[in-house]
């Protein structure tokens, strides 16, 4: 009987203390991440308070600069049908796509992709333009890794190495059940962008209620939006934004930012560090007694 009694207790205590190892791990995690975002958050709070709004006409070359102005495509006919919403005279499209996979042991979203669609287009206020050239990027399924400690900096855009868009919201706009190809429009974007599949979900040990969520917003001819970017000159005799030619781009071993909402209340990042610090402490701090002990 005490034999029994032992066995059983010996036995529990392994479940518990393998439960707050893992406890502790993912609390060490939780905390890394959030120091992240709070730290991405005071780079970019410092960056704002160090750069203040000026007119376009005041951008000069070489400078990392914040304007605001109304988008203009940068020639006629220079805009494109966004894929996922079908927004005509875009000039960028942000587009997530997400994967509910639902298996007889685990049911979770999983983010397969992301990225950003351009054209040049320029920005321009009443003392001038200055123009927009962003690359394409892709990020996930076969491009690289499907996450990355950049894509939670934006619950409403995008966020890939050396772009943010954000945006006042970030809806889906397709969702397609498992084996279910997405619209035209979506496939044929999906089958023009490398790295991308518009092939059925993966196979597997899957049920029906298994999904594929396609996200996106865009900004369009007359929108208003911000940008924080570094302003370089298109050519040797262009200094100012008086003639339209400079470029805003991404910042050297930096971000270009871009929203349609001005950069006024940006997070200062305090909170997500306190929250970090604390909750990786905690974290350390059961890892370290289970080895100790």
């Amino acid at each position: 009987m005490l034999q029994s009694v032992s066995f059983a207790g010996g036995w529990i205590g392994s479940v518990l203390r393998e439960l707050a190892m893992w406890t502790g791990v993912l609390l060490l995690l939780a905390g890394c991440l959030s120091v992240y975002i709070g730290w991405k958050q005071r780079q970019k709070a410092m960056l704002v308070g160090e750069t203040p709004r000026s007119k376009i006409a005041d951008v000069q070359s070489s400078d990392v600069v914040r304007v605001r102005g109304t988008v203009v495509p940068s020639d006629e006919g220079s805009t494109f049908t966004s894929p996922i919403k079908g927004d005509p005279g875009s000039v960028l499209s942000a587009w997530e796509i997400d994967e509910l996979y639902d298996t007889p042991k685990t049911r979770s979203w999983e983010a397969a992709a992301c990225g950003v669609r351009s054209v040049p287009f320029h920005i321009e206020d009443e003392s001038g333009r200055v123009l927009v050239d962003i690359d394409d990027r892709t990020v996930g399924n076969e491009t690289d890794d499907t996450f990355t400690p950049a894509r939670v900096l934006e619950s409403n855009g995008v966020s890939v190495a050396g772009l943010r868009c954000s945006f006042d919201s970030f809806d889906v706009h397709v969702e397609t059940d498992y084996g279910e190809s997405p619209p035209p429009r979506v496939a044929d974007f999906v089958d023009a962008t490398d790295g991308l599949s518009a092939d059925p979900m993966a196979t597997g040990l899957v049920v029906d209620a298994s999904k594929r969520k396609y996200a996106e917003q865009t900004l369009q001819r007359g929108e208003t939006v911000s940008v924080l970017g570094y302003a370089t000159a298109r050519d040797d005799t262009a200094r100012s934004t008086t003639d339209g030619n400079l470029t805003v781009a991404q910042p050297p071993d930096g971000t270009l930012h871009l929203s349609p909402s001005p950069f006024d209340d940006v997070p200062s990042g305090g909170g997500a560090l306190l929250f970090g610090l604390l909750t990786g402490t905690v974290g350390v701090g059961i890892v370290t007694a289970l080895f100790v002990v």
